[in-house]
């Protein structure tokens, strides 16, 4: 959902809708305020745009949404036969999908805040966040409080800038050739940010190097004068930075760059590092209340982008030290004495390394165990993919090893390869099974690791264990 105020509101007229989006008013009526696509949210002042998808279609909600009081709505079928109450407008689209798009364009290009686009195989969502949190307080920013990053997300994103709005933070993802520049094109950055280049939607873009393309088109469609900001830690990532016109700026670990990092150190309190920004004749101690090399080049991304903004680091650097947890991103849980990462909002190669590193950074008095589900959409190398994965659990010294669900077992069969005691590595079937397994085993002082891709649901092992163990509250002390 997002909200406009009284002053730009003349744009949502039925008339100015149906020319944004190559429609016709059917019914007239008066501006809305607020764009909608979930019929659970409308109130007054809504344009509820009615989506199709494979399981719902927003043209069966569109009676109650009048009756609900909305000012308008936007469908693509006949409504011929339905009984529609109350007094807002309908407008006829060929399309309501693309309608949306047209709308997030339109109000792209009526509005003078500047830009962030967001891309990158992991990494993307914790930086929009960290970005976006860092410049709420400092200046009118806005940013999806969710992962919004595609054909739905990034127009409804766009429809939240005001006119008071300087800064808009925007992720753009991707699942299929062709979708970030499509995207970009309605986005328009002035500064694109490219997190890491890695194996993820292998089954939608081929190869590794059909992931850097299309990556690439994020930073090749920004604005003219547009600044782009990479990682220069990947070699990926790299390539692409070399091979861009316009204005590049790098942040690496322990190499001399734009931004670099020196001196991390990972406690219980999250991460500290030494920041560098030689450009800026600068140099901040940073703490971070998040875990891991990652999140460090996070960080450093979303400085990066507040310096192209012209925003005072001291007060960003200020700000990161103050980040709320993001739920299901290695979000800490402290429960029965035992130390639970909860970071089963996604899975790919990159982030289950990532995670790992993190959980190997820390000391504990305890044992360290890792509950991997499948990693999806990776195509063809799957299963090299996943074996490689156990290998590198098992290269990190994690005590146990508990591979959930049947996509899961290479990652048992890679970490025994490698030499892992058979005894510390067990497949389990179910979710179920293995929270079964994990209380008759787990001791306070332990640390577990909790990751998957979204559709395992293994979120659903970590609520259980939370309930069983007796609470939850986020860690803020040395374990």
């Amino acid at each position: 959902m997002v909200t406009m105020n009284r002053a730009t509101s003349s744009w949502l007229s039925p008339a100015a809708i149906a020319k944004a989006t190559g429609g016709r008013v059917v019914r007239t009526g008066r501006p809305a305020l607020r764009v909608v696509t979930d019929s659970r949210q409308v109130g007054p002042d809504t344009l509820f745009v009615a989506l199709r998808g494979d399981r719902f279609d927003g043209h069966d909600f569109v009676p109650g949404v009048l009756r609900a009081g909305a000012a308008g709505v936007l469908v693509e079928r006949p409504l011929e036969g339905r009984v529609l109450g109350g007094e807002g407008f309908v407008v006829r689209v060929p399309d309501c999908g693309r309608a949306l798009i047209d709308l997030g364009r339109s109000h792209r290009e009526r509005c003078s805040a500047r830009v962030v686009g967001i891309t990158g195989s992991c990494g993307k969502t914790s930086t929009k966040d960290m970005l976006g949190f860092a410049l709420s307080g400092l200046v009118p920013t806005v940013f999806s409080p969710k992962s919004f990053n595609n054909q739905i997300g990034v127009p409804l994103s766009l429809l939240a800038i005001r006119p008071e709005t300087e800064v808009a933070v925007v992720e753009i993802g991707t699942n299929a050739p062709g979708e970030i520049a499509a995207l970009t094109a309605v986005a328009q950055p002035d500064i694109g940010i490219l997190t890491c280049v890695r194996e993820a939607h292998l089954a939608g873009l081929g190869s590794l190097q059909g992931i850097a393309v299309e990556k690439a088109s994020l930073l090749r469609g920004l604005r003219p004068g547009g600044v782009a900001i990479v990682n220069g830690d990947d070699p990926a990532c790299e390539a692409i930075a070399s091979s861009l016109e316009g204005e590049v700026r790098r942040f690496r670990i322990e190499r001399e760059a734009d931004w670099f990092a020196t001196d991390l150190r990972f406690h219980g309190l999250g991460t500290t590092f030494r920041l560098h920004g030689p450009r800026v004749g600068g140099e901040w101690s940073v703490t971070l209340p998040r875990l891991g090399t990652h999140n460090v080049l996070n960080a450093m991304a979303s400085v990066a982008a507040a310096a192209e903004l012209g925003v005072d680091i001291h007060e960003v650097v200020a700000a990161l030290a103050g980040l709320p947890a993001s739920e299901r991103r290695l979000e800490p849980k402290l429960v029965g004495g035992v130390q639970i990462f909860d970071d089963t909002y996604n899975m790919n190669p990159a982030s289950a390394r990532a995670a790992l590193h993190a959980l190997s950074s820390i000391d504990t008095r305890g044992r360290k165990t890792v509950v991997f589900g499948e990693m999806k959409e990776l195509g063809a190398r799957s299963g090299e993919l996943h074996r490689e994965l156990g290998a590198e659990v098992a290269a990190q010294g994690v005590d146990r090893l508990i591979v959930v669900g049947v996509g899961a077992r290479q990652i048992a069969d890679g970490a025994l390869e490698r030499g892992m005691p058979a005894g510390a590595v067990r497949h389990i079937e179910t979710s179920a099974d293995a929270l079964d397994v994990l209380l008759a085993e787990l001791e306070p002082g332990d640390l577990v690791l909790c990751k998957a891709s979204r559709g395992v649901a293994l979120d659903r092992l970590v609520d259980g264990l939370v309930r069983a163990l007796g609470g939850d509250r986020d860690f803020g002390g040395s374990i």
